[in-house]
């Protein structure tokens, strides 16, 4: 039997926070590079004003994002940084070709922002940030030819659009239980992640629903694992399709299933599992835990719904 604690691991964000990490270091290194070589090397002497901004930025993201389980306000802090730095570094400089790299730093940050962020969002942040872009172009001492402009627009936004919907779309089926298209434990920890930070933010309390189709290796073992497959797929789709909506749902063991939800306090949380239990072509039994998610530890809440689950087991006998 599935315990608790084996579902709290936050993969999704750390390796949002390493793409982060990983992308601001680069930045850092290129324009400190450019920096230095604006002060030391070029003759004449180019204005360095703008990749010293760009450095400041980038050093700012890498202190913020450094820290591991980053909340979601440190998280669009970061996010501000790493599209700043380019902007910044269009500024002041003087030199028309230098103007044609920023674009592609610009390039990267709306691939990420597509790739890990609702398309709604993520086309609002993108239309920002290319705003910012053609506006840091404009004010640049160096006039630019408005095919320019064009050019960073349809840049950004294509490979938004592109790479960013492919990216997006492989890490939703790494996070997505093959067999059910439910989430799977890591999908399951990020969207988990999410919503508690959701309800905290609204001060709703947090309920933890886990459900197991009783019996279910004697299906196995007299009709066959495809018949089991169907069972699966069977009861992911009827809690699916009756969840409440923004809630969790997803498979964490062979037929264990969870559903976190926000707004529901113990009492409307044991009749929302009931519910949600009724109704299958097999018997399928609960367990339900809620708290106050300021307080009250997810883990613990999990851990607190399997206990459930194993005390209304032996009540059943």
């Amino acid at each position: 039997m599935w315990r608790a604690r084996s579902l709290v691991g936050g993969h999704g964000d750390e390796l949002k926070r390493r793409m982060l990490f990983f992308s601001l270091a680069a930045l850092l290194f290129l324009y400190g590079l450019a920096a230095l070589t604006s002060y030391l090397v070029d003759v004449p002497r180019t204005d360095g004003r703008g990749e010293l901004l760009a450095c400041a930025a980038a050093a700012l993201g890498l202190l913020l994002i450094a820290r591991p389980h980053p909340g979601v306000r440190r998280q669009a802090a970061t996010m501000v940084c790493l599209v700043a730095a380019p902007i910044l570094s269009l500024l002041f400089h003087r030199a028309i070709e230098a103007q044609v790299w920023s674009v592609v730093p610009l390039m990267f940050a709306a691939i990420f922002i597509r790739t890990w962020y609702p398309p709604v969002t993520a086309r609002i942040a993108t239309a920002a940030l290319i705003g910012a872009a053609i506006g840091a172009l404009l004010i640049a001492p160096v006039a630019v030819p408005e095919l320019w402009l064009v050019i960073y627009a349809v840049s950004i936004l294509g490979a938004q659009e592109v790479f960013g919907i492919i990216t997006s779309a492989l890490i939703e089926a790494a996070f997505r239980d093959p067999l059910t298209t439910v989430w799977n434990r890591t999908g399951v920890d990020e969207n988990a992640r999410v919503l508690t930070e959701h309800a905290r933010r609204t001060r709703k309390p947090l309920a933890v629903l886990v459900f197991d189709v009783d019996d279910f290796k004697l299906v196995n073992d007299m009709h066959g694992h495809p018949a089991g497959d169907d069972v699966l797929i069977q009861v992911a789709g009827q809690l699916a399709e009756r969840v409440p909506e923004r809630s969790v749902l997803g498979r964490i063991g062979g037929d264990e299933f969870v559903v976190i939800v926000a707004g529901h306090d113990l009492a409307s949380a044991q009749r929302l599992a009931a519910e949600l239990a009724a109704g299958h072509q097999v018997a399928v039994s609960y367990g339900v835990a809620a708290g106050d998610p300021r307080h009250d530890d997810v883990r613990a809440l999990f851990a607190g719904a399997d206990d459930d689950l194993y005390r209304r087991k032996r009540l059943r006998g």
